[in-house]
C-alpha cells in the first residue's frame, strides 16, 4: 500500500485528502500543518509520497530541498492552489516530484501519486523550453529590461522580444509584463 503524509496549513483540507486517499486504496500516515512540522513527520514515518502545499508557513520551494534532505527517499509531490506553469517549473527545479492545482479532478490526483510513489515524474502541461528561453526567462526573473538581456546573451533586442512571445505563448500569459510579473514573484 502506499503510504502518503499530508502537509498542508488547512485542516478541512487535510482532512478531505486523507478521506479520499483512503477510499483509493492509499493509506495516510499522517498530517502536518506546517513545513516544520512535514519535514519532521517525514523522517519520523518515513512516507512513499509527501503531498505538500506551498503556500504555508514554513512550506514553499526552498522548503523542498530541506525536505528532500531529511527523508531522502520520500517522494515529494506538491498540490497547490497556485495553478501556474512557472511554479511548477520551479517546484520540479526545487526537487518536487509531481505538481498538481487543487483545481485538479481527484481522480487525476489519485493517479498523480501512484505514479510518483512509483518513482515516476508527474508535471502535466509542463511546457518544455529551449536552453535559450530558459536564459531569457532567468535574466527576466532577475527583472533586467530587454536591452540589457539583449546584451547578456549577445543578441539583439528583436531577437529577445522574439523569445518573449514564444515564452508568453509557451506559458499562458497574455502580455511581456504579466510574464515579466510571474517571473519576479517566482524569484521573490
Amino acid at each position: 500500500m502506499i503510504r502518503v503524509l499530508i502537509v498542508d496549513d488547512h485542516p478541512v483540507v487535510r482532512a478531505g485528502l486523507a478521506r479520499l486517499l483512503s477510499r483509493a486504496g492509499l493509506e495516510p500516515v499522517g498530517e502536518a500543518a506546517s513545513g516544520e512540522e512535514g519535514i519532521k513527520l517525514a523522517q519520523k514515518l518515513s512516507p512513499d509520497v509527501v503531498l505538500w502545499d506551498l503556500a504555508m508557513p514554513g512550506g514553499g520551494l526552498e522548503a523542498i530541498g530541506r525536505l528532500r534532505a531529511a527523508a531522502p527517499g520520500v517522494r515529494v509531490f506538491v498540490l497547490t492552489a497556485l495553478d501556474d506553469p512557472l511554479l511548477a517549473r520551479e517546484a520540479a527545479r526545487a526537487g518536487a516530484d509531481g505538481f498538481l492545482a487543487k483545481t485538479c479532478p481527484p481522480d487525476e490526483l489519485i493517479a498523480a501519486v501512484r505514479t510518483c510513489a512509483r518513482g515516476k515524474k508527474y508535471f502535466p502541461g509542463l511546457p518544455c523550453l529551449s536552453p535559450r528561453e530558459e536564459e531569457v526567462l532567468a535574466l527576466l526573473s532577475q527583472g533586467l529590461p530587454n536591452r540589457e538581456i539583449a546584451a547578456r546573451l549577445g543578441v539583439s533586442v528583436k531577437t529577445v522580444e522574439s523569445y518573449l512571445e514564444k515564452l508568453k505563448g509557451k506559458l499562458g500569459c497574455a502580455s511581456t509584463a504579466e510574464l515579466r510579473a510571474r517571473a519576479l514573484r517566482r524569484t521573490a
